[in-house]
């Protein structure tokens, strides 16, 4: 049987958006991925439509260097989810 699960956006940190079909589930990989604690993703949260449609995902070469291409979080969901592969992983992550 296939997980039909919608796969959603999470802001995790508040510099760190992750994807997947639920929070606990995100959380969890998070925080094995970046030994986070539970006080570090305490305030781990879905996005709502508004958030889909007013954040920007910036493009990004192959050497991490921008490209200058930007997307809704909304837009840059749907290509990921069509690419495939495994869930949850990390969509989205702040520059500082």
């Amino acid at each position: 049987m296939t997980d039909t699960a919608p796969i959603k956006i999470f802001a995790v940190t508040e510099s760190e958006w992750w994807m997947g079909t639920d929070l606990a589930s995100v959380v969890k990989a998070a925080q094995e991925e970046y030994g986070l604690d539970d006080e570090d993703v305490a305030n781990a949260i879905e996005l709502v439509d508004a958030d889909l449609d007013s954040l920007n995902f910036s493009d990004s070469d192959e050497d991490g260097q921008p490209t200058g291409q930007k997307r809704t979080f909304r837009e840059q969901l749907a290509i990921e989810v069509a690419a495939g592969g495994a869930f949850p992983r990390l969509f989205a992550m702040e520059d500082f």
